[in-house]
């Protein structure tokens, strides 16, 4: 059997996830905010909103602007993860070999349980898992909410999957086989495929390729020499060539946080109080995937332009938000500002499971298995009665500034 891929994308997310929440805000145009500012970012829009101009993206002013009638709203990352998990957790049921490419979007390689139910159903792989996709959004509308739409592609390859739930109709299931791959590219833009931006459109273009159906009927050998490995792969994307296979998010390579200072300043004791909860974030989201660390970086932006910092391997790996703090916060300490900061930002990687082998000095390894403890106390409290629920001193303040965030390509553990 030829492999049989879908792809799932949440349409417009967040804002369905805040309108199926609160009922007063269903069929209304919201948008959804890191920060509920003129300047403030607007990282998702309802469909209503879309429909009246305000894309993801604009800014808060821009969105007012075009639609005087939409309803800000902060965002609220806790909501959008425990609805990311019921669905992933429906996900899971159809395959274990499931991919998350964001918080709103996945993979699924349903090759293994269409073979194992060959026998039980007639008709074809790609019109089964066509069944499959429309079983799957009936079931998160049921099971989590109603006003959760989703676009599904099904096709051959993740590249084509995704080409078809990002262009098909909004809220149904596109499948697509390989031999009909030139009827489907005849309507869409170069940009509407995946990957391709308005840089590489120009590149494209300037080797007489300006749609889709062109670069499809190219020969690979010309993409190749113009474009390198870039043109070429999408150019077998669009052939159904492709060894990409979903798989289980890997280990991350860093974690970190930022955070653009509200008052701009060169008072180091206010700069340390935000420091410290960015190092407490990023603490605590490394306890979780059980990590200690041995390596930092800290970086900062100058208001007027510009910016310092550095990376540094620790000499011991370290788990802990305060040792974490004190690394971060030493450079910084020690350097002569020339300018108002505007901006923090820290993060760490190499990381590595703990050692559980005991020291050599009982004196030491008794103070650490203590102070390991107390940060998992620590921990275990803000789980379950909020984050910074408690928290240490030089955070004291600090309670309405670098609010939770979430990124689309963030990693979201399903498993139940």
């Amino acid at each position: 059997m030829q492999s049989v891929i879908l792809h799932i994308d949440m349409n417009s997310y967040f804002a369905s996830v805040e309108q199926q929440a609160n009922p007063l805000l269903q069929g209304k145009p919201i948008g959804v905010c890191a920060y509920i500012s003129n300047n403030g970012c607007i990282i998702a829009s309802s469909i209503e909103a879309k429909q009246r101009g305000v894309k993801t993206g604009c800014r808060v002013k821009d969105g007012k602007q075009l639609c005087p009638e939409l309803i800000l709203v902060q965002n609220d990352p806790d909501k959008y993860r425990t609805v990311t998990r019921q669905v992933f957790q429906i996900l899971s049921e159809y395959t274990t070999d499931l991919e998350t490419y964001s918080i709103d979007e996945a993979f699924l390689d349903l090759t293994p349980y269409l073979q194992a139910t060959k026998h039980l159903h007639g008709g074809s792989d790609l019109e089964r898992a066509r069944e499959i996709g429309q079983r799957i959004s009936w079931r998160i509308k049921q099971e989590i909410g109603a006003w959760l739409k989703c676009s599904i592609g099904v096709s051959r390859t993740m590249f084509l999957a995704k080409l078809l739930s990002d262009n098909g109709a909004k809220d149904s299931v596109t499948v697509l086989d390989i031999k009909k791959i030139p009827g489907f590219l005849a309507d869409l833009n170069l940009t509407d495929i995946w990957g391709i931006n308005w840089r590489l459109e120009k590149r494209f273009n300037a080797i007489g390729i300006y749609k889709p159906l062109d670069l499809y009927q190219a020969s690979s050998d010309k993409i190749l020499r113009a474009l390198h490995k870039p043109g070429y792969y999408l150019w077998a994307g669009l052939h159904g060539l492709s060894t990409q296979v979903a798989r289980k998010p890997e280990q991350p390579k860093s974690i970190g946080h930022s955070y653009c200072l509200p008052k701009r300043t060169t008072d180091k004791e206010y700069l340390a109080r935000m420091l410290m909860k960015l190092c407490e974030k990023t603490g605590r989201r490394l306890r979780e995937q059980n990590y200690d660390t041995q390596h930092f970086y800290i970086y900062w932006r100058y208001a007027h332009g510009g910016g310092d910092g550095l990376s540094r391997k620790l000499p011991v790996p370290i788990y802990d938000s305060w040792d974490l703090f004190q690394a971060c916060f030493q450079p910084l300490l020690l350097k002569n500002l020339p300018d108002e900061v505007s901006m923090l930002a820290m993060g760490v990687s190499s990381f590595r499971i703990p050692n559980q082998q005991l020291n050599l000095f009982k004196t030491s390894q008794l103070a650490e298995n203590k102070k390991r403890l107390l940060v998992k106390a620590l921990d275990q409290v803000n789980s379950r009665y909020g984050e910074f629920t408690l928290v240490r001193g030089a955070m004291w303040g600090t309670q309405n500034n670098a609010p939770d965030r979430i990124g689309f390509r963030k990693t979201v553990s399903w498993d139940s």
